[in-house]
């Protein structure tokens, strides 16, 4: 138990190592590069905002060493240098004098900084130098003003990177009075930060690309892997279609799951591909079994045997493997192009006598696939259906016989009697001529009608209408039978012709109107309808009369010969209704209830389509 529990787990941990494999090298393909950049960009914006902050503290300082080396107000410079009255030039050389050793003091304690003043007075910026700037460009005239108008600090970064510019104005206050704007400046790309910052750059991304690289190799030589095992099972399935006994190497992870299913699904579809050869070779019946194109699937060896086909008949159109002139190529064709199924066909009469049937085969979305051919050798069921209805006949012939005997011998008795009494007077009655002449003409009524009982093969088929011949039995009842029942007609029009004998379903009608008619002694209603019945493809006459119905006891027996529920009644008429109706290859069914009335229908075939399966062979 624990040696197959840990089979199982090494099985699962093999199947899940290369699709686990696929993923670690995936996510470290995606993931790794996107963390490194940024972890990246993260170094370089803090690096940048440290640098920032720095050089902020760095003028900040600066800034307040220029504030404390001022030890009066701009006004006492001024006074003490006499110049409170004097020009504006000469204002501003008097404090650019004044100021150019403290700025020179903060230049050269902070190299490429520059500091200064602005005057908001006179309008002037002053660093220290010789002249004075008259015209302030309107970025710095903006910064001058804020800092005016707030009174605080302002920082101003301008452009980003090696281009920056970072710069600090701050009020400047003597004797509490707001007297000018002290200034500082540096060129961040005077700098060698951003140097050191380009060279982690460059180094970054470096590692960046090398572990780019060698992710994509490795993903590419476990894709390669993983593609050349899927060759492997490509090809392997190539082989498979032609040689189901051939199996798939074995394969690492998922692809070998695959593997170990298409095998097993090739040692099953081997097993039925044998039970379906032991099946077919065990069937009498011919199969054959053709795709879209007429190229054969499956023929076993009854269709070999039946249909005289070749031995190397597998994947050969079906037209280059039958005899020539054979009738089944026709059947096959016509179900291929024009999807014609056929039920039942004889193909020809003589031995052995066979019944073919097609049908056409269909996909799921009801696209044609192919069409099949089933072919049944009858010969011994058509024997033995003979036999049966030899034995049937004998045994109705001796049914018939008995009655024939029982209804003969009535009137034979009686005109016996008579002629042994005119013996013996030597002078007949009229009573006795009468009876003699009644007894033979029915005797001779008998006789015919168990003759016509005896021809029913003579028919003589013809298309013709149904509807007329069920007017001309409905109006011969309504003018010759003394008291006719309520009838009812509702005859459908436009049905189509009927292949029938119209003297015989004739007389049909009159033998069932007319039992109908005895069934309803004190009147009654008839309904007699004609239809086209679909599911049958057939004409149907049905009649319902409201008389006294039927015994269930004596249903099976109504189409039988001589069986009669009346007195005077020989029990001919529906059996030979019954025969006429098997002659036209039809049917009549009963339904009764005991005093609710009787139903009977009758189908009838259409005109018979002459010729139609043999004009489909002939192609």
């Amino acid at each position: 138990m624990n040696r197959l529990c840990r089979t199982e787990v090494e099985s699962m941990l093999r199947a899940k190592k290369l699709s686990n494999l696929l993923l670690i090298m995936m996510l470290v393909l995606l993931l790794f590069p996107v963390a490194l950049t940024l972890y990246m960009v993260s170094i370089m914006n803090n690096s940048e905002l440290a640098l920032v902050e720095n050089q902020k503290a760095k003028l900040n300082r600066a800034v307040d060493d220029l504030d404390s080396s001022m030890h009066t107000s701009f006004t006492g410079i001024l006074s003490n240098n006499r110049a409170l009255t004097a020009p504006r030039d000469k204002q501003a050389a008097v404090l650019n004098q004044a100021l150019r050793e403290p700025i020179n003091q903060i230049s050269r304690k902070y190299p490429r900084v520059q500091v200064g003043f602005y005057l908001p007075s006179l309008n002037l910026v002053l660093d220290g130098s010789s002249g004075y700037r008259q015209n302030i460009p309107p970025r710095y005239k903006s910064a001058f003003e804020e800092v005016l108008s707030r009174q605080d600090t302002v920082v101003h970064t301008i452009g980003h990177g090696s281009s920056g510019v970072l710069e600090i104005y701050r009020p400047y206050y003597r004797d509490d009075k707001l007297e000018a704007v002290i200034w500082a400046t540096e060129n961040l790309g005077h700098t060698s930060f951003y140097d050191r910052i380009r060279q982690m750059e460059i180094n970054s991304y470096a590692a960046a690309a090398l572990v780019i690289f060698f992710a994509l190799g490795g993903a590419l030589l476990l894709m390669r892997s993983f593609v050349k095992g899927v060759q492997r099972i490509k090809e392997g399935l190539q082989t498979l279609q032609y040689d189901l006994d051939r199996r798939l190497p074995e394969a690492p992870g998922e692809l070998g799951e695959i593997a170990g299913a298409i095998n097993g699904l090739a040692e099953r579809l081997t097993d039925v591909y044998k039970y379906n050869q032991l099946m077919l070779a065990t069937i009498d019946d011919a199969m054959l079994v053709v795709d879209a194109a007429g190229r054969v699937v499956i023929a076993n060896a009854a269709a070999a045997r039946i249909f005289e086909l070749p031995p190397d008949c597998q994947d050969r159109h079906f037209n280059e493997i039958f005899p020539s002139g054979s009738p089944f190529t026709g059947l096959l064709q016509n179900t291929l192009e024009t999807g014609r199924q056929y039920k039942d066909f004889k193909p020809g009469a003589g031995a052995p006598q066979l019944l073919a049937s097609t049908a056409l085969l269909t996909d799921g979305r009801q696209h044609k696939v192919g069409a099949v051919l089933y072919c049944r050798d009858v010969t011994e069921t058509m024997r033995l259906e003979d036999r049966v209805h030899r034995q049937e006949r004998l045994a109705s012939l001796g049914k018939l016989v008995a009655g024939v005997a029982h209804e003969i011998r009535n009137p034979l008795t009686s005109i016996s009697c008579y002629i042994q009494l005119w013996q013996k007077t030597n002078k007949p009655s009229p009573r006795a001529l009468a009876t003699m002449y009644s007894e033979v003409t029915r005797l001779e009524g008998l006789v015919e009608q168990l003759l016509y009982f005896a021809r029913p093969a003579e028919s003589r088929f013809v298309p013709y209408e149904l509807n007329r011949v069920v007017e001309k039995v409905l109006r011969f009842f309504r003018e010759v039978y003394r008291q006719p029942p309520e009838i009812h007609a509702r005859l459908a029009p436009d049905l189509p012709p009927a292949w029938i004998d119209p003297d015989q379903i004739e007389r049909v009608l009159m033998n069932v109107i007319y039992n109908s008619c005895q069934a309803m002694p004190d009147g009654g209603r008839l309904e007699v309808e004609t239809a086209y019945d679909r599911p049958s493809d057939s004409l149907l006459v049905t009649l319902t009369d409201s008389g006294c119905g039927i015994p269930a006891g004596n249903m099976r027996h109504i189409f039988e010969p001589f069986f009669t529920t009346r007195e005077k009644g020989m029990g001919l008429g529906l059996a030979i209704a019954h025969e006429i109706i098997q002659a036209h290859g039809g049917n009549i069914e009963v339904e009764s209830r005991v005093n609710r009335g009787t139903t009977f229908r009758i189908y009838l075939q259409r005109k018979e389509e002459t010729h139609a399966p043999v004009s489909a062979c002939s192609g």
